[in-house]
């Protein structure tokens, strides 16, 4: 989570969301037509000046897609929730869609995603520390959320094309 809160643009979510889920290493791979992906990650409830974590419990991040992919990934992703209804109703273990458009060369990458928990829009860079996250509104008063979530990645490294759709599934381990 600390490559995250190192994210200027993510300090007013940090700052007002109930809680998150990070997932500090995603592993993502496919050939041809099929692909997956797996990860561990850590929910979390946000304090309400956003410097204080209480650790909830440990979820695994599952996804399966479709389409034209070759190669592999890994990232890191963080979900925030908007309220205490929003977390609660992750914490029921959700499915969600997604479509994907993305090249990753070693840890320079490019990509543009629209999801059911949110769209992240285009995002570039070569590296986290000089990748800035991207779908945050400036001018906003309020960080902006879809169905009370929104999702941000960073990529890692690897070597991966993928144009694909998809789901996502989270495994809560209360």
């Amino acid at each position: 989570m600390d490559t995250f809160r190192k994210q200027e643009a993510l300090k007013p979510y940090f700052d007002q969301s109930y809680g998150c889920a990070a997932f500090s290493s995603v592993a993502k791979g496919g050939l041809f037509i099929v692909g997956g992906a797996y990860g561990a990650g850590d929910i979390y409830k946000l304090a309400d000046d956003g410097t204080v974590d209480t650790f909830v419990c440990k979820v695994d991040l599952v996804q399966a897609v479709a389409g034209a992919v070759l190669g592999g990934e890994v990232y890191s992703e963080i979900v925030f929730f908007d309220t205490e209804a929003d977390y609660d109703r992750f914490m029921t273990g959700n499915f969600e869609f997604s479509a994907n458009v993305k090249a990753v060369v070693l840890t320079a990458s490019a990509e543009a995603n629209a999801t059911t928990m949110g769209n992240k829009g285009l995002q570039a860079g070569l590296t986290t520390e000089g990748t800035e996250v991207t779908g945050v509104n400036p001018l906003a008063e309020k960080p902006e959320y879809t169905k009370g979530m929104k999702v941000f990645t960073l990529s890692l490294g690897g070597f991966m094309y993928q144009a694909t759709v998809g789901g996502q599934k989270f495994i809560i381990k209360k």
